[in-house]
């Protein structure tokens, strides 16, 4: 159970939401909660815990999500990159877990979803 003020919770979450639409830390390779949490002068361990309950998903799977929707963006914009080139410019430095990140959000692989834009 959280002993968090429910005011707090829903304070860094609007707080959490808008450091990522609108700086987009997690495009970094780099990006960590530490890092994350420093931004919105906060600890890690309610950073963490808010993301959890408001977000249900854990800091990993809640980052995944911002960067694989930023990959689709550029997936429909930018047919010249290569995958490869897509997955770091979103923070992955690996392609194999990009598109199993990928895959697990879209059920699709992001050679799929770029072959299905029409």
């Amino acid at each position: 159970a959280s002993v968090v003020e429910p005011e707090t919770v829903a304070r860094l979450t609007d707080q959490l939401k808008q450091i990522m639409d609108e700086q987009k830390p997690y495009l970094q390779m780099n990006f960590s909660l530490p890092l994350l949490a420093q931004l919105c002068k906060s600890n890690v361990h309610l950073v963490s815990q808010v993301i959890n309950e408001s977000f249900k998903k854990s800091f990993f799977e809640w980052v995944a999500d911002y960067r694989i929707e930023e990959a689709k963006k550029l997936l429909k914009t930018q047919s010249h990159l290569k995958i490869e080139e897509i997955a770091e410019q979103v923070g992955y430095s690996a392609k194999s877990s990009f598109n199993t990140g990928f895959k697990r959000i879209t059920g699709i692989t992001p050679s799929e979803f770029r072959n299905n834009i029409k």
